[in-house]
């Protein structure tokens, strides 16, 4: 067994492209399926507070992962 240690306090740049990170693309489940973001979840709370979505129905949402489109540089 190979063990990988790897120290996100040493990257040139933390916190700003942690989602565009090779490094998080390896360690994330393929599943379709996630746990919503926090941006995400805001909206579901908005949507639920209106009325537009039942808080069953909201606490099942999931987001879904979209297929890689494209090229873009990190740095």
């Amino acid at each position: 067994m190979i063990t990988v240690i790897i120290d996100c306090t040493s990257c040139p740049v933390p916190e700003l492209h942690c989602g565009d990170c090779m490094v998080t693309a390896l360690l994330e489940p393929p599943a379709a399926d996630l746990p919503l973001d926090a941006s995400e979840r805001a909206a579901v709370t908005l949507f639920v507070a209106s009325g537009l979505v039942s808080p069953e129905e909201a606490a099942g949402l999931r987001a879904r992962r979209e297929p890689y489109s494209g090229v873009r540089a990190v740095g």
